[in-house]
């Protein structure tokens, strides 16, 4: 069944463009009127019946289960073992999208993910984990964050659907840590995050669907509808940080425009392009391009704001497209026949 990922919340980014390595930025959940997560009871039963490398694990008074999978180490105090399984499977299905889809890129070490039963622990943890930079994770609602390679989320109660997708969404930000050598700049890493958001469930195996996400079309379609499309420089150029001090309305068309504009370089001409920026990431010959933008290697290693709205459009015109405009009318064609009827018809893998 569909698992589209449709509400906002408030979750923060790898990429540090505000203060230290963080950026506080929205992301989405899901729609419990449409979201359902896996409902073939059979082979729930079956993958409930599977062993589960673990071992106690102790956070303060909570009794936990640490979990090993074949990339990832996850801490978690939620005691339900079929949902610590799926968790594992959702970890492991967007681990295996991402390697797939980035061939050239390379996560050595296992990842650790944190996933607590409740918002009371995820608090305490980020108040001790990240000190005085806790004020930056608190605000957030709903779901997670990832910081400096380290995903920690918490459950949301009676909807572990949306929790799960919310994990779906931070693991490529993970992955992406990890396994390029050159960072994205904002606009192509939250895009791609967006990829991760719609789920289906095959069995007790979650599949990605990244078109079939309801609420990033539907709030396109709006943008479109009521002309408040940003321009692709816009885009390149700013950051979350930024847009969530906008109307809820700015921040839904920036979130819908990175996860469209992402499928629709994938779908088209410009995916090989595409695809020669994250292979030069992953090897890091990415910041090769920034030579002469006066941006400094402090800035690039730091990846600070001023870096991000150099890189953003640099990439686009060395990788993707010099003629910005053209691209621009090419994207907002393609836009507006995506958004024409539901389901769409495009689909990206």
């Amino acid at each position: 069944m569909p698992m589209n990922i449709l509400n906002s919340f408030v979750r923060a980014s790898i990429a540090g463009f505000l203060i230290g390595a963080t950026l506080v930025a929205p992301g989405c959940l899901g729609d419990r009127s449409s979201s359902t997560g896996p409902t073939d009871g059979q082979a729930m039963n079956r993958l409930l019946a599977e062993p589960l490398n673990s071992q106690p694990w102790q956070f303060g008074q909570a009794n936990g289960t640490v979990i090993s999978t074949q990339h990832y180490r996850i801490y978690t105090t939620i005691r339900d073992p079929l949902y610590q399984r799926l968790i594992t499977r959702v970890l492991e299905a967007a681990y295996a999208r991402a390697a797939a889809n980035n061939p050239k890129a390379r996560v050595s070490d296992l990842m650790d993910c944190y996933v607590f039963a409740d918002r009371n622990q995820w608090e305490l943890f980020t108040r001790l984990k990240t000190g005085a930079d806790a004020e930056m994770y608190l605000p957030i609602t709903a779901g997670g964050y990832a910081r400096n390679g380290l995903f920690v989320g918490y459950d949301i109660p009676s909807q572990r659907e949306i929790t799960l997708s919310v994990i779906a969404h931070e693991a490529w930000h993970q992955y992406s840590w990890f396994a390029f050598k050159d960072r994205l700049p904002s606009w192509l890493e939250e895009g791609l995050a967006t990829q991760n958001e719609a789920i289906t469930w095959q069995g007790s195996e979650p599949q990605f669907d990244p078109a079939q996400n309801l609420r990033r079309w539907q709030s396109l379609r709006s943008a479109i509808q009521e002309k408040r499309l940003w321009s692709i420089r816009d885009l390149t150029t700013t950051h979350a940080g930024r847009v969530i001090k906008m109307s809820q309305k700015h921040v839904d068309a920036y979130y819908a425009q990175l996860w469209s504009l992402t499928l629709f370089l994938q779908q088209s001409k410009y995916n090989t392009g595409l695809q020669e920026l994250l292979a030069d990431a992953a090897s890091g010959k990415l910041t090769q391009s920034l030579a002469g933008t006066g941006v400094t290697a402090y800035e690039i290693s730091s990846f600070s704001e001023r870096w991000n709205s150099v890189a953003g459009p640099t990439y686009l015109r060395r990788y993707i497209a010099k003629d910005v405009d053209a691209l621009q009318r090419e994207y907002e064609a393609w836009a507006r026949e995506f958004t024409s009827t539901w389901p769409p018809k495009a689909s990206v893998r």
